[in-house]
């Protein structure tokens, strides 16, 4: 497998590095919870410092991906540079956002027993309520991609346009939604472009 091949499967890696770390770290507390359920969620400190490397890791792999397709995206003539532009500040932003929430999730965890009840609660509150970073690279990255594509023919007319709703979805009250589909698009997307990748090298060897 080529370098031009891995660059596109980073998307594939960032997705299943994000589903592992929710899986591993669990549902936080919702924000009425008792405290002695905060408490227990938060000393588990192992488990939730490994999930939080985890997202981290997960957004190093998205910008890894988001860098290849605007890299794709201005390789093709006639390219629009708005879009490409608009689609890495997308994935920028988006990988903030997941390292906001690794770093919130790990710093609780680390000084949960260091910590009062109320400063556990509000480390939570955030934790569950700071999307915005997210939402909006989220809606920038899917927006930029969908155009970019839709003008360059990089992907099928079909996974562009579902970039542009799940790109509008992103900045509403669906916006989790939006993020969930970010993920299965992510994986369709990676696919198509790393077997697009292989292709002149198969022909080639042929």
């Amino acid at each position: 497998m080529t370098s031009r091949q891995l660059l596109p499967l980073s998307g594939v890696a960032a997705v299943l590095l994000t589903a592992l770390s929710f899986i591993v770290g669990g549902e936080p507390p919702d924000l009425g919870a008792p405290d002695s359920e905060l408490v227990s969620y938060y000393g588990d400190e192992s488990e939730l410092q490994f999930a939080s490397a985890l997202l981290g890791l997960a957004g190093l792999f998205f910008l890894i991906f988001s860098a290849a397709i605007a890299s794709l995206l201005r390789g093709v003539r006639d390219a629009s540079s708005a879009a490409s532009n608009v689609s890495l500040a997308g994935g920028i932003i988006f990988t903030v956002g997941l390292t906001i929430f690794a770093g919130l999730a790990f710093t609780a965890a680390d000084a949960a027993d260091d910590l009062d009840v109320t400063t556990l609660q509000t480390l939570n509150a955030l934790e569950m309520n700071m999307f915005f970073t997210v939402a909006v690279g989220t809606a920038a990255f899917l927006l930029g991609t969908g155009v970019g594509a839709l003008k360059t023919g990089l992907l099928p007319r079909w996974l562009a346009w579902a970039a542009i709703v799940l790109g509008v979805i992103a900045v509403t009250p669906l916006g989790f939604a939006a993020f969930i589909g970010l993920g299965i698009w992510t994986l369709i997307a990676s696919a198509m472009l790393a077997r697009r990748a292989g292709a002149p090298a198969q022909r080639d060897a042929g």
